[in-house]
């Protein structure tokens, strides 16, 4: 597992403000091709809501949770190292803690599941993380796990990509690691000894300039540039130059980008030592 230092740098630096987060998101949700819910699918694999204790490793803005606050008997506990994520989240019927993946602050077996959405390839040791989720479940936990495919929207990153580097910037390697549907299997399997895996294909189908440069621009920090970086504006202006000379030169057309995730899921033994 091969972990990149300077974007990790960059990403977190992105995370001190949710808006290209969000930004994602809502591209994620209004134009792919196919509808596709991948909070639905983690719900479903952990049962939820049910009156187990549950941990959202990265719980970003905190929807998933509080989609569930109300009907969820169990806690409902988010931990982000992003303090506006914590500060979002956090709620009268959620708890939200700001620490790291890979060293939970809850003793062995504080949960009856636990859940890591979108969030792995973000942490400089997944395997670590992994392994910490395994600790806090109690036996019989259940775990789900989501990661993208190996290239998601390659087209728009080959896009951003290239506008960074025209402007005179050395794009930053990616992603922070090589956590993928591919090998994630094997890891959660490595170390609870059971994964069940269901692989999500999509596109993103982007109809016209103002969303595509939207999605553009909220992934400039995977590229190394983040909203502090002093040419960032700049940079951000030539995106939206580009989606609309793109639509212009390609009436009627959609900006079509290939997607896809994998969720796994897992059990903690119940056989002493597992």
């Amino acid at each position: 597992m091969t972990t990149n230092p300077d974007l990790a740098d960059a990403v977190n630096a992105e995370y001190t403000d949710l808006t290209a987060f969000k930004a994602r998101l809502e591209t994620h949700r209004r134009y792919s091709r196919t509808p596709d819910d991948p909070e639905g699918a983690v719900r479903d694999a952990l049962l939820l809501p049910n009156g187990l204790d549950l941990i959202d490793i990265g719980c970003g803005t905190g929807d998933f949770l509080h989609a569930l606050a109300g009907r969820h008997t169990g806690r409902l506990v988010g931990i982000d190292t992003s303090p506006a994520a914590v500060a979002t989240t956090r709620t009268d019927q959620v708890e939200a803690i700001e620490a790291s993946a890979t060293q939970l602050p809850f003793p062995k077996g504080a949960f009856g599941a636990a859940c890591a959405r979108h969030m792995l390839y973000h942490v400089p040791d997944p395997h670590l993380a992994l392994t910490e989720a395994h600790r806090v479940l109690r036996p019989g936990g259940l775990f789900a796990a989501t990661v993208n495919h190996p290239a998601v929207a390659p087209r728009t990153q080959d896009f951003v990509r290239a506008i960074v580097q025209d402007a005179g910037i050395t794009p930053a390697p990616a992603p922070i690691n090589t956590v993928t549907s591919d090998n994630l299997p094997a890891m959660v399997e490595d170390v609870f000894g059971n994964a069940r895996t269901v692989r999500f294909d999509n596109t993103l189908a982007i109809p016209g300039p103002e969303p595509l440069a939207a999605y553009a621009c909220a992934m400039l920090s995977f590229a190394g540039v983040s909203p502090a970086h002093p040419d960032a504006e700049q940079i951000r202006d030539e995106v939206r130059t580009r989606a609309e000379r793109w639509f212009r030169d390609n009436p009627g057309k959609t900006w079509d980008d290939p997607k896809g995730y994998a969720l796994v899921a897992a059990e903690r033994g119940t056989a002493a030592g597992s």
